[in-house]
């Protein structure tokens, strides 16, 4: 208590200037620190966002993906027309699957890229070869084989690059 006394004391005994510039310092570091604490809870913020983002485009590419794989093993239903509703509705998670791979290749870089080059350009031809047939009346032996190969690397993919539903960084 006598050290609080004599500090006030101490302080009194300034001039006006030196009180005021005692106090401004003492404003400006306590400035500082609140601006620190809104930056650091900002940042926290907006890394919990993109965090939150990254997951939810993951969960969607994963959804397209499984739908697509799902709807393949449709083709091997009796009776179904895999020519006009089969693989137009596959073509569609395709193409959604390729854009957000893109999406998320484009945001978050290569180490969340889930289809490659190959697995992309595989599953082109997949789509060719059951057109070709389709348009040449040929059996669809080859281009169902080669969907088949394209599908299991998805499953595959799907297993390796997700833990419970959620992307993983890849090396």
């Amino acid at each position: 208590m006598e050290n609080v006394k004599s500090g006030l004391r101490d302080f009194s005994a300034l001039s006006a200037r030196k009180k005021a510039i005692l106090v401004a310092c003492a404003a400006v570091m306590l400035a500082l620190l609140i601006a620190l604490c809104i930056s650091i809870n900002m940042r926290s913020n907006i890394q919990r966002e993109y965090t939150q983002a990254r997951d939810a485009a993951g969960e969607a590419l994963y959804s397209n993906l499984y739908i697509l794989m799902q709807t393949f093993d449709m083709t091997s239903v009796p009776n179904t027309d895999v020519q006009n509703v089969i693989l137009p509705q596959m073509r569609e998670y395709y193409i959604a699957s390729v854009t957000l791979n893109n999406l998320i290749t484009q945001t978050y870089g290569p180490r969340y890229t889930v289809l490659t080059e190959t697995d992309i350009s595989n599953l082109t031809a997949a789509f060719t070869a059951y057109e070709t047939a389709y348009r040449n009346s040929a059996p669809t032996d080859l281009a169902q084989s080669n969907m088949r190969a394209c599908m299991d690397r998805i499953k595959e993919l799907l297993n390796t690059r997700y833990s419970q539903g959620v992307l993983r960084a890849g090396r």
